[in-house]
């Protein structure tokens, strides 16, 4: 695409000059003058801008790695956090099973205390 693009403009600046230069009513000499500041100015500006080509490119290449770096290391966190939440919770996970047996237990030996002492219907 950068090929196209230079090929475009290289071409647009020909065609432009011989088109000026023809239709002119200037000397040969001061046409000569002309197309060489044409010619100067636009390998100038076809430099400038393959220049900011290769600096955008730069800039790019440069944010996709920080951006690499960046979720490597989010996700490292993350990782960490995650496990570190569950080192901290697992006692309190525990307790609460544990605290559910025998809640279940006592719910257990009550109904059956309850059905024990319950008046048979019949």
């Amino acid at each position: 695409m950068k090929n196209h693009l230079a090929l475009g403009l290289i071409t647009g600046l020909i065609a432009g000059g011989v088109y000026r230069l023809l239709n002119t009513p200037r000397s040969g000499k001061e046409n000569q003058e002309m197309a060489k500041e044409y010619l100067d100015d636009a390998t100038y500006h076809v430099e400038d801008v393959t220049e900011k080509v290769k600096e955008l490119k730069t800039a790019v290449s440069q944010l996709t790695n920080e951006g690499k770096t960046l979720a490597t290391a989010f996700a490292s966190d993350m990782d960490k956090t995650a496990k570190d939440f569950m080192y901290e919770a697992e006692p309190r996970i525990r307790r609460i099973k544990e605290k559910a047996e025998v809640l279940q237990k006592d719910v257990e030996e009550t109904s059956e205390k309850l059905s024990e002492t319950a008046p048979s219907k019949g």
